[in-house]
């Protein structure tokens, strides 16, 4: 299990969440990046993992409208496209910082 990040925050000008973990590593993932990367069962099929939401699909102004800590293992984000379903774990959410475009 890995420890919840030291900071995270929404740099709402850079459509960036910036993430500090306890070992150093700072992962910074743009928004439309991070959305597309949904875990929720309508954006990801619950059983094959395949993505269902067209990454195209996004628009490119999306915004980050609210952050709510779900228990010491995710985050819940919610989108200006009115998404809000998505859990992101800890674990998640350092794997896709390994993916984030530079």
């Amino acid at each position: 299990m890995i420890d919840p990040p030291s900071n995270i925050r929404a740099l709402q000008g850079e459509q960036t969440l910036e993430i500090h973990w306890h070992d150093g590593r700072v992962d910074r993932l743009p928004y439309r990046f991070l959305r597309a990367e949904c875990p929720c069962a309508t954006c990801h099929h619950e059983w094959t993992g395949e993505r269902l939401i067209d990454p195209e699909s996004i628009r490119q102004d999306i915004r980050l409208d609210a952050m709510n800590p779900v228990g010491n293992y995710a985050v819940q984000l919610s989108w200006s496209d009115g998404h809000s379903s998505g859990l992101y774990t800890w674990e998640s959410l350092r794997e896709i910082g390994g993916r984030a475009p530079a």
